[in-house]
């Protein structure tokens, strides 16, 4: 396996703050953003848009 370095580039999970389930995954540069990131997007299990909060890939 390679080894993984510790870069600026962090894959985090997008998870749905009404059904708490992780839909999406992304990428997020920690240089530019400090905080968690929050987006409006599309959940397929409640059928509307809602905001997804990002959390931990398992």
């Amino acid at each position: 396996m390679a080894k993984t370095k510790k870069g600026a580039i962090e894959i985090i999970a997008l998870q749905c703050t009404e059904c708490n389930r992780r839909n999406y995954t992304t990428k997020k540069n920690r240089k530019n953003m400090q905080g968690k990131m929050e987006i409006k997007k599309y959940c397929k299990f409640d059928r509307k848009h809602t905001l997804h909060k990002e959390a931990k890939v398992k």
